[in-house]
């Protein structure tokens, strides 16, 4: 056989691998709708999900699940809908055009088709990989693709875009305190429920940790190339790359108008994704102050960012029922909550398969064609 005809021939294998591997992903996330839906379906009618053995479960998901699904959008108005999901779909956008300015100070040029590309396929993995940060990993796979001489740099502005991202969040919600700090006039949220203080006092601990690794990666010296943590890591594999990757962090503190544009694609991210869960409730006609939501929403967002489960399920439920389904909520169901939690995690299911659709329809990659050069000016 032809060295033509052998290249052909892999090149039909591997469309065929990523089109089954789409088919079974995309199944993956259909089954984790119809979960979602199910496991709502028998909280209303007072059972236990986690009581069913799992056959049942899958049974009960794909009997009910559909069913619920289109009983849900039915309870929802179109207008909410649509903002819904349409709000849901900013952050993986606008995720990708703030990643890019990380991939500029780099040195790294790439289009904006192709980083928008690219986020849409991780999004698509991150239903599947371990806690809501797992498509990041695909993100410095193709990262690392596009440049043989700064690979490690390359993968470094994915990790670097998410801290600085997670760390947007955290503040974002920490200023949120104030909005909504009563549940109605003389009931203090932070002050009568513990639950609230502790929500409040992780957000702050998680905010303290990434403001320090922000300090010490872009302003100081202490992982410089020549610095005793730099020493200690070339003893280890590929110990070369890691201190290489650290050291390029100061690049982004020198970087004039790095961390400004950055805020700024992060506050859009952010008002979209409370838009999202505000939209939602809007809908669903929850009893509870929108404005506790603007505190609520990126609080659990992030606390379910943890690698505590896959993807934060359970965790970001849980934390939704505990922080509206209470006393000062008297209207709030534990239904409605966990209503809301399901569905905002459906929402970003719905753009995980359009990211599937992506990955499917657009396996070609612009990389080749970007430039590659030292530091990039804004």
């Amino acid at each position: 056989m032809s060295s033509d005809g052998a290249g052909r021939g892999r090149g039909r294998l591997a469309s065929w691998a990523r089109l089954g591997a789409a088919v079974v992903l995309m199944g993956v996330i259909l089954h984790i709708i119809f979960c979602n839906e199910a496991q709502l379906h028998l909280s209303e009618s007072g059972q236990r999900w986690e009581s069913l053995s799992k056959w049942d479960q899958r049974q009960m998901a794909w009997s009910r699940g559909p069913v619920e699904l289109w009983r849900t959008v039915r309870r929802l108005d179109a207008v909410n809908l649509v903002l819904a999901l349409a709000l849901c779909g900013v952050p993986v956008v606008v995720g990708g055009l703030r990643w890019r300015q990380a991939l500029l100070v780099q040195g790294l040029k790439l289009s904006v088709a192709e980083v928008t590309r690219v986020s849409f396929v991780s999004h698509f993995f991150n239903a599947f990989l371990l806690g809501s940060t797992g498509g990041d990993v695909v993100k410095a796979w193709c990262a690392a693709r596009w440049t043989r001489e700064k690979r490690a740099e390359a993968a470094l502005t994915v990790v670097v875009d998410r801290l600085l991202g997670t760390l947007a969040l955290l503040l974002f919600a920490a200023l949120m305190i104030p909005m909504a700090w009563e549940a109605a006039p003389g009931v203090p949220l932070f002050l009568g429920y513990r639950r609230y203080q502790l929500v409040a006092l992780l957000v702050a601990g998680m905010a303290l940790v990434a403001l320090v690794m922000v300090a010490v990666g872009f302003y100081s010296d202490l992982l410089a190339a020549g610095a005793p943590v730099a020493r200690v890591l070339r003893r280890f594999p590929r110990g070369d790359s890691v201190v290489r990757a650290l050291a390029a962090c100061r690049l982004f503190g020198r970087q004039r108008g790095y961390l400004a544009k950055t805020a700024a694609w992060s506050l859009v991210i952010n008002l979209a994704i409370v838009g999202t869960f505000v939209a939602l409730a809007s809908g669903l006609k929850l009893e509870v102050p929108l404005r506790v939501l603007w505190f609520v929403v990126p609080a659990v967002v992030c606390v379910a960012a943890l690698p505590v489960t896959p993807s934060g399920i359970g965790v970001r439920e849980h934390l939704f029922v505990s922080l509206l389904a209470i006393e000062a909520f008297p209207g709030v169901k534990h239904g409605e909550a966990l209503a809301l939690a399901l569905l905002g995690y459906t929402a970003n299911l719905v753009w995980s398969a359009v990211g599937g659709l992506v990955y499917l329809a657009l396996p070609g990659t612009d990389a080749a064609k970007a430039g590659v050069d030292g530091p990039a000016g804004s």
